[in-house]
């Protein structure tokens, strides 16, 4: 009998190094989904300083803007004549992306362990999505500048495609954070402070 009670009894230092290795997983794909939205085919804009924004003759030393970004991913897209084609497709990736951290993080609502960097990596992917968005939308004007003809419908679908992504994208990193809020306030035996949702807006 004794026996049989050893053979079955569950090493406590074994499962917590298994859960940890498991939690490390799931962060990893949760990074790794993160880092494939965050890609872009064109060089990733520079922020702009408050106060360059604020300084008359500052625009010289903005570095490289988003409007810089779509007008270089504009001239870059190949073949000439189907450039809005191309530009599609790289915007079909790029929410192609989007639906893999979608389930990815939803997916890591169960996860054993969640920490303030797995809805850091959610939201930052959410703020990419809002920049490609941007200059997708800007290389598609520039396109039209080039001489070739955009589709307006098209150009709206995948405006609202975007939107859909980050309003979907914004309510798993909610519920992300609300499971954190939670986790805490069963560890700290606490109430969580209330947590204003409003990621979900486009």
């Amino acid at each position: 009998m004794m026996a049989f009670t050893a053979g079955c009894a569950v090493n406590p230092i074994s499962s917590q190094s298994s859960a940890k290795h498991q939690a490390v997983a799931e962060r990893d794909l949760l990074a790794e989904a993160a880092r494939q939205v965050e890609s872009a085919p064109w060089p990733k804009p520079e922020p702009v300083s408050f106060v360059s924004r604020i300084t008359v003759g500052a625009i010289d030393d903005d570095g490289f803007t988003k409007t810089d970004a779509a007008e270089t991913y504009a001239a870059a897209l190949q073949p000439a004549g189907a450039r809005f084609q191309q530009l599609e497709a790289d915007a079909s990736a790029n929410l192609k992306a989007a639906e893999r951290l979608l389930d990815v993080a939803e997916t890591s609502l169960a996860a054993a362990r969640l920490t303030g960097n797995d809805v850091a990596l959610v939201e930052e992917a959410i703020q990419a999505l809002r920049e490609n968005r941007q200059i997708y939308v800007s290389a598609a004007h520039q396109i039209e500048k080039l001489g070739e003809t955009v589709d307006d419908d098209r150009l709206d679908a995948i405006r609202d495609a975007y939107n859909i992504a980050i309003r979907d994208l914004g309510e798993a990193a909610n519920a992300l954070a609300d499971r954190l809020d939670h986790d805490r306030s069963e560890n700290y035996a606490s109430p969580a402070k209330p947590r204003v949702n409003n990621l979900s807006g486009v």
